[in-house]
C-alpha cells in the first residue's frame, strides 16, 4: 500500500479560468515561492511557465514584483529564492518547532480514528523509542501512552518502522545485540523474523504490532524531513479486534498522515522511500 507521491514536475493543480486574477494572485505566489524551493539549481521563465501552467507573460510579471520585494532573486536568466523567503521561512520555523508543528496532523488523525495517536521518535541509543506528543482516546477502554515514556523496537509498531526506515548500521546493530524477551504470545523472539519483518514494513511503509501488550494492536508509519532523514514515527493503537477490523482505512489515514507530517518538515520525495534490503543484517 503507498500513499500519494509528490513529484516536483507534476504541473500545479489547475486554477478556475473563471476566477478574478486578484483572487488567484496569492496563490499563484504560492506556487512560485514552492516551487522554487524544489530547485536550488534555479528556473528560468520557460521552465517555470512548464511546471505551474502559468502564461510567460503573467509570470514574468509576477517574479518582477516578487523580486523587487527580495522573496525572488535572479541570475544568469535563472531564478531563485530570494533573502526575504528565507527569512520568512526562519521565522516560521521558529514558532513552529518539531514537534508542535505536526500536532494539528495529530489532532486530523485523532479524530478520523478515534484511536490514541502518537509521535515518537528513537532514542539517542536506539534502544528505545521515546513519545514525544500523545492524544489518548476518549474510550474508557484504550491505549494509555504518556509523553517522555520509553518503549523497546522490537515488539512496538512505532520502534519497529523506525528500525526499518533506519540507516543500515543501525538495523544490523540492533539486529546482532538486541535481547529479544518475549512479553505477549505474538512477539517477535527471532532475529531471523525480526530482519523479515522489517524488510515487509520497509516495503509496504506502514508497521503493524501487537507485541507488547495483550489485547492491544498498534499501527505506524515513518516522517521524514527536508533533507529525507528519518525523524520519528506517527502511529495509533488500540483495542486488537477494533484496530484489524478497520485494518485497510487506518492503513490509508496514517499513510496519508504521516505524508502530510513529512511535508510540513519539507520532505519533497516519493513516500514511502524505497525500502533497503535487510538480507545482510543477519548471518
Amino acid at each position: 500500500m503507498t500513499a500519494s507521491s509528490r513529484n516536483t514536475q507534476a504541473a500545479a493543480p489547475s486554477q478556475p479560468e473563471s476566477a478574478p486574477a486578484t483572487t488567484m494572485a496569492p496563490l499563484r505566489t504560492m506556487n512560485v515561492l514552492g516551487i522554487l524551493a524544489k530547485h536550488q539549481e534555479g528556473l528560468s521563465l520557460t521552465q517555470m511557465s512548464e511546471f505551474l501552467g502559468m502564461p510567460k507573460t503573467s509570470l514574468f510579471s509576477l517574479l518582477k514584483s516578487l523580486n523587487q520585494g527580495g522573496y525572488v532573486s535572479s541570475t544568469n536568466g535563472l531564478y531563485n529564492l530570494g533573502a526575504e523567503a528565507y527569512h520568512l521561512a526562519t521565522i516560521i520555523s521558529k514558532r513552529s518547532p518539531f514537534p508542535d508543528c505536526l500536532r494539528p496532523e495529530l489532532a486530523k488523525l485523532h479524530q478520523a480514528c478515534g484511536e490514541t495517536v502518537s509521535i515518537g521518535i528513537p532514542a539517542e541509543s536506539w534502544e528505545e523509542f521515546i513519545y514525544i506528543d500523545v492524544i489518548e482516546a476518549d474510550s474508557s477502554l484504550r491505549f494509555r501512552a504518556n509523553v517522555g515514556a520509553r518503549r523497546p523496537l522490537y515488539c512496538t509498531s512505532p520502534g519497529l518502522v523506525l528500525l526499518a526506515f533506519a540507516p543500515r548500521h543501525i538495523q544490523e546493530k540492533y539486529i546482532k545485540s538486541v535481547k529479544l524477551e518475549q512479553i505477549t504470545p505474538t512477539t517477535i523472539t527471532s532475529r531471523k523474523v525480526l530482519a523479515a519483518t522489517l524488510e515487509d514494513i520497509a516495503h509496504r511503509g506502514i508497521a503493524i504490532s501487537n507485541g507488547s501488550v495483550e489485547g492491544a494492536t498498534g499501527m505506524s508509519a515513518p516522517i521524514f524531513d527536508v533533507h529525507h532523514n528519518l525523524r520519528g514515527a506517527v502511529g495509533l493503537a488500540g483495542v486488537s479486534t477494533k484496530i484489524l477490523r478497520n485494518e485497510a482505512r487506518y492503513t490509508e489515514l496514517l499513510l496519508e498522515t504521516a505524508s502530510r507530517m513529512s511535508c510540513i518538515l519539507g520532505f519533497d520525495g516519493e513516500y514511502p522511500p524505497a525500502p533497503s534490503t535487510m538480507a545482510a543484517a543477519v548471518s
